[in-house]
């Protein structure tokens, strides 16, 4: 079975919770005999990265990939509504198209990034770019 759940509270606590339960095993009836199998947790996690506009191409390149993959579009159509509703939620627009020959070094192996939108800074009165 899958359960599907939020948290809310301070990320160590968060954090110590969700390691105790990783730690855990439950009996499991295997091929007919008697085993354990560990409770798989796998978070579903939503992140908002803040960066300087004139790194907008590295950061998107870094954190979403570039030609090797699908730039941070979901790999599932069907899901791909519920991104548009998040982006709507957020107040967010689409993710721009992206030089991606430049990125940090950074693994991105055995994980689905799934690039949501972006949106501008504010800028404020002085002329600098507000975070």
């Amino acid at each position: 079975m899958h359960l599907y759940m939020m948290t809310r509270g301070m990320k160590s606590h968060v954090d110590n919770f969700i390691t105790e339960l990783q730690g855990k095993y439950l009996p499991f009836k295997y091929e007919g005999k008697d085993s354990f199998v560990q409770v798989a947790v796998r978070p579903i996690q939503l992140w908002e990265i803040v960066f300087p506009k004139e790194h907008k191409d590295l950061m998107l390149s870094t954190c979403l990939g570039g030609k090797e993959g699908m730039k941070g579009i979901t790999n599932q159509k069907k899901h791909r509504p519920v991104v548009a509703m998040i982006r709507k939620m957020l107040g967010i627009t689409k993710l721009p198209d992206y030089d991606d020959t430049k990125q940090l070094p950074i693994t991105r192996q055995h994980m689905e990034l799934v690039g949501i939108g972006i949106k501008e800074d504010r800028d404020l009165t002085d002329g600098t770019e507000g975070l």
